[in-house]
């Protein structure tokens, strides 16, 4: 299985960012704005919110390449979790025509700050 996660409004726990690397890995991928176009900027981002021991973790999740919807990203081919603050409608519409609606983990940090870092921009 694939995971996304987001970073802006999503940002889980240590314990989270753990558990996912440790029983996903090489399948657990960055899908934020902050991976645009061949970008990579979750490093530089993330250090200045956690310790070197989730650093460890973080240095493994793998950037995506996305241009214009971050679905260009997912591999409808593989059983996937995205974990997202929010889609746009065009990316729902991409969810739905691939059967995979019920992939999309809203997080929304704002509403729901117990689950995490709130973090924008």
């Amino acid at each position: 299985m694939n995971i996304y996660l987001d970073i802006d409004g999503v940002l889980f726990s240590d314990e989270f960012i753990k558990y996912v690397e440790t029983n996903y890995p090489n399948s657990t991928y960055w899908l934020t704005t902050h991976c645009w176009q061949k970008e990579n900027n979750t490093i530089p981002l993330l250090s200045r919110f956690f310790g070197e021991e989730t650093m460890v973790y973080i240095r493994k999740i793998i950037p995506t390449e996305w241009n214009m919807l971050m679905t260009e990203a997912i591999v409808f081919t593989m059983p996937f979790l995205w974990f997202e603050d929010g889609i746009m409608a065009s990316e729902q519409k991409a969810l739905e025509a691939h059967n995979a609606l019920d992939s999309y983990i809203e997080v929304d940090l704002r509403k729901n700050p117990q689950y995490g870092i709130y973090l924008h921009g």
